[in-house]
């Protein structure tokens, strides 16, 4: 009998336990905007800092979807887009990985065919290493390195700040 007891006891407590972190998890903001600061540039973009848009989906809350804009400093505008993944989404301290590309569109004026104008292309593919500190809303901050494969590859440290909403 206390066999069945202790059964029925740990099928309850388990039950309270994932339906109160479900409860949790959906309390959790999946918007955010935030500026990332690169401090050091790259031949496809000379800009320093891209402005984004990020969205969390899935039912664990792990995964983001980002796309930016991330103008030049003279005809280029590129956008990265990547995903990724954080580690623990009810907890303030996260490890951040991902991956990506960065869409490049730049006006220039080929001097061979003076008709185009315009030239695009993916400049690089991105690989996110971040540290992510954020709570369930508002401010967040993450740090790290945003490691871009191209030529050359280039790891720029990276600072971000944002808004969960």
């Amino acid at each position: 009998m206390n066999f069945f007891i202790s059964i029925a006891f740990f099928i309850l407590v388990s039950t309270i336990t994932s339906f109160a972190q479900a409860l949790e998890l959906t309390q959790l903001k999946s918007n955010a905007v935030y500026a990332e600061v690169y401090l050091l540039t790259h031949d496809f973009n000379d800009g320093f800092v891209s402005i984004n848009y990020e969205a969390t989906i899935g039912n664990k809350r792990k995964t983001n979807l980002r796309i930016g804009i991330y103008p030049s400093l003279e005809t280029a505008v590129a956008f990265p887009i990547t995903i990724s993944w954080i580690t623990k989404p009810l907890k303030k301290h996260h490890f951040e990985y991902g991956a990506g590309l960065v869409y490049r569109v730049e006006y220039f004026v080929d001097p061979f065919n003076p008709s185009k104008k315009w030239f695009h292309d993916v400049a690089a593919i991105m690989l996110p290493i971040m540290y992510r500190y954020q709570k369930n809303k508002g401010l967040f901050l993450r740090a790290g390195v945003n490691v871009f494969v191209s030529w050359p590859t280039i790891a720029s440290p990276s600072l971000s700040l944002g808004f969960k909403f």
